[in-house]
């Protein structure tokens, strides 16, 4: 039995030793590599649960440290002290390196979208947030919070509160005019930020991290939508949104140009209703062969001769209307419910209702299976119908004549083998959506 607890006590004072080596050792990688989170992680973890078993099953082996009952009560104590700190300030340590942080508002008002997340992870280069508030303001709450969500996802990012009234000469650094005023710093450049919001903050981000603009182009001249009509039915939202975004907007005017230009990341055809002049097909055609974007939004019961043009490419646009008679909008008014997002890049984690008003199916030519592919996107529900049967704008369902849902509506059209990364094409059967 003595021998037992010999090794017991042996055993002991090994796995306290080890907890010990292991917290030093962590200490020492966190000191001279700061970057290599999993492997001071790691030890300090170790060294917790070491000095934890120890503290726990051998309680005996403390007592055993002192013999004479005079210094017994405050040797133990001291001991167990100095591992109980020990202890503690490992799992600090461990807690701060790894901050975790709930948003217990129920709407998730605190919560940074999916997209932000990625970017602000994905950050290369220092971010400097400074935002100039009032001390005390009613802002200054809210705006310290939600850069605080950013500094949490990111080491990279810093921030700063300055009061304009207490630091004058810093705010006429900045060009600072009025209170909650943000400027975003990045690679030497700066934006600045009045509407103090995720949306504003990440497309600033965004806007900085882009070395060059992409351009992208919007066809005009056949009845577009236009990127300069504010009306409802207008894209110039579309023009705001995607400038925040670091990219610029520009018409393309076929006839005139006689060409895609060279610079074009993706060009855009928004719901032409005028045919298109057989040499602005040759300068889309010719885009499209060397490897072009091309967004195509094609509503139905058009007069644009535009359907049978991308049938080289797999295309096929149905001459019907998609209907749903459970749309709570109009049974001309189909919905797309987060299950209609199929698995695609396009429309990863989107988990908000859609809805398109006159829409058409959109589908691919199984007989050029061989040279391209179709990924197939967004998709209606399964009350849904696609039907050819339109007269007196009035929609009918013959269920023994048209098809039956889920009916989908938009997808990619792209080549297949080493050209498969090159040429992309976008078909959506309805353009309405996008204003």
């Amino acid at each position: 039995m003595g021998f037992i607890m010999e090794i017991s006590k042996t055993a002991g004072l090994i796995i306290g030793i080890l907890g010990v080596l292991f917290g030093i050792s962590g200490l020492g990688v966190y000191l001279t590599r700061p970057e290599s989170i999993i492997a001071y992680t790691t030890l300090e973890v170790l060294a917790a649960i070491h000095l934890i078993v120890f503290f726990m099953t051998h309680f005996e082996v403390l007592k055993d440290v002192s013999h004479q009952r005079s210094t017994q009560m405050g040797a133990n104590a001291m001991l167990m002290a100095a591992i109980f700190v020990a202890i503690v300030s490992i799992i600090n340590f461990i807690i701060a390196q790894h901050e975790v942080r709930f948003d217990l508002s129920g709407t998730e008002v605190y919560t940074l979208s999916p997209q932000t997340i990625t970017i602000v992870k994905g950050l290369k280069q220092d971010v400097k947030i400074s935002g100039f508030f009032q001390d005390g303001g009613n802002k200054i709450g809210a705006a310290k919070d939600l850069f605080e969500n950013y500094r949490h996802q990111s080491s990279k990012v810093k921030y700063e509160f300055i009061d304009p009234d207490k630091k004058p000469a810093v705010a006429k650094q900045y060009g600072i005019t009025e209170y909650d005023t943000v400027v975003i710093e990045s690679m030497g450049q700066s934006s600045v930020v009045k509407n103090i919001s995720e949306q504003e903050l990440t497309s600033a981000l965004i806007r900085l991290g882009r070395t060059t603009k992409k351009q992208f182009y919007f066809i005009e001249g056949h009845g577009e939508h236009s990127i300069d009509d504010a009306d409802k039915t207008g894209y110039s939202h579309i023009k705001e949104v995607l400038e925040k975004q670091g990219f610029a907007v520009k018409k393309l005017i076929l006839l005139s140009e006689k060409k895609v230009p060279a610079d074009a990341e993706v060009v855009i055809m928004g719901g032409p209703t005028n045919p298109y002049a057989p040499e602005e097909q040759a300068v889309i055609d010719e885009y499209l062969s060397r490897g072009g974007k091309f967004f195509a939004l094609l509503d139905p019961l058009s007069k644009n001769n535009i359907d049978g043009f991308f049938a080289k490419w797999g295309v096929i646009l149905e001459k019907d209307i998609v209907v749903d008679p459970s749309s709570g909008l109009g049974p001309a008014i189909p919905i797309i419910t987060p299950n209609g997002y199929l698995k695609h890049a396009i429309t990863d984690k989107f988990n908000l209702a859609t809805f398109y008003s006159l829409a058409r199916s959109v589908s691919f030519d199984p007989n050029l299976a061989d040279k391209f592919r179709f990924d197939s996107f967004l998709q209606t529900g399964p009350n849904s119908w696609g039907t050819t049967r339109i007269g007196n704008g009035e929609v009918s369902i013959d269920p023994a004549l048209d098809k039956k849902g889920p009916i989908v509506i938009g997808g990619l059209f792209s080549p297949k083998g080493e050209a498969a990364s090159k040429m992309q094409l976008v078909v959506i059967g309805d353009s309405d959506f996008a204003t």
